[in-house]
């Protein structure tokens, strides 16, 4: 698998777990056999999961989505990062017989698969939360007590009806929330890098133009310009809190140039970063009164 690092892999007698890095590319991550659950969760940067056997559908993970994978023979989990940065992915098995022996006899395998070919991705917090939990605590040597107990917690919690309501659809022109979530996601994730149209389009598999103009409909601002107001936002709190020069909060925040920060900030903001800083009654351009 090109550009990958396995940063983690753990062998528990009631669970297996793996950290990986992902570089540029598509990355095929096999799954053990004798897999009952497989969960994965996205760590940092920003991940797509691919469905499989010709499947072109994909999805990017948000932070509080989990990826089930089927237990299946020969089905990988195929995924690969988006944006300028790696992402890392966190996954965890469930070996067939734990998973029967903690459940119960009566439990039945297929109440845990997906019936479609491609991964399942559900947004859940509190199960992304558990896999990244168990992932840190293989970091620091838990033992099999751990990890039984917490085999216990994620199959209990995989039982609990849920609703099956059907996604909201995209209103007439515009983008799905999920579809806005991981555009905006993206953004937040790499505002201090250069972000083209294409890159963003490319999240939701649209033509560029298409793209802008389901973005403009939903939101009611460009792409550029929204994401301008994302890295203002940001400067906005360094300028407030941080001691660092005007030219290294552009920077840091995505802005060309100290130019450039400073014509976007006054479109904005009304006035330059400078003026902003020193209005701040703590900032520390502005000084102390003496007691």
């Amino acid at each position: 698998m090109n550009g990958t690092t396995a940063v983690a892999h753990t062998m528990w007698r009631a669970l297996h777990v793996w950290k990986r890095t992902l570089g540029k590319g598509v990355h095929t991550l096999p799954v053990p056999p004798s897999t009952g659950i497989g969960l994965s969760v996205h760590v940092s940067g920003i991940l797509a999961v691919h469905g499989g056997r010709g499947d072109t559908r994909e999805t990017v993970l948000l932070p509080e989505d989990v990826c089930v994978t089927p237990a299946e023979p020969n089905r990988p989990l195929v995924v690969s990062p988006r944006g300028n940065r790696p992402a890392v992915i966190a996954s965890l098995a469930i070996p067939e017989a734990m998973v029967r022996r903690f459940a119960g006899e009566e439990f039945r395998m297929g109440e845990l698969q997906s019936p479609h070919p491609c991964p399942a991705v559900t947004s859940d917090p509190v199960l992304a939360e558990m896999v990244k939990a168990v992932v840190a605590a293989s970091e620091l040597g838990a033992d099999d007590v751990y990890a039984d107990s917490a085999a216990r917690f994620i199959l209990a919690h995989l039982r609990i009806p849920r609703s099956r309501a059907a996604a909201p659809s995209a209103p007439a022109g515009g983008l799905t929330q999920r579809q806005l979530d991981t555009i905006t996601a993206y953004m937040r994730a790499n505002s201090a890098r250069p972000i083209t149209l294409d890159d963003l389009a490319a999240l939701v598999s649209f033509s560029r133009f298409h793209f802008l103009r389901c973005f403009k409909n939903t939101t009611g601002a460009t792409p550029y310009r929204y994401l301008t107001e994302l890295r203002i936002a940001s400067a906005r709190t360094h300028l407030e809190n941080g001691t660092e020069t005007i030219a290294a909060i552009g920077q840091r925040c995505g802005f060309s140039g100290s130019e450039h920060f400073s014509r976007s900030f006054r479109r904005v903001m009304g006035c330059t970063p400078s003026q902003y800083r020193a209005t701040r009654p703590e900032s520390p351009a502005a000084g102390h009164s003496p007691a």
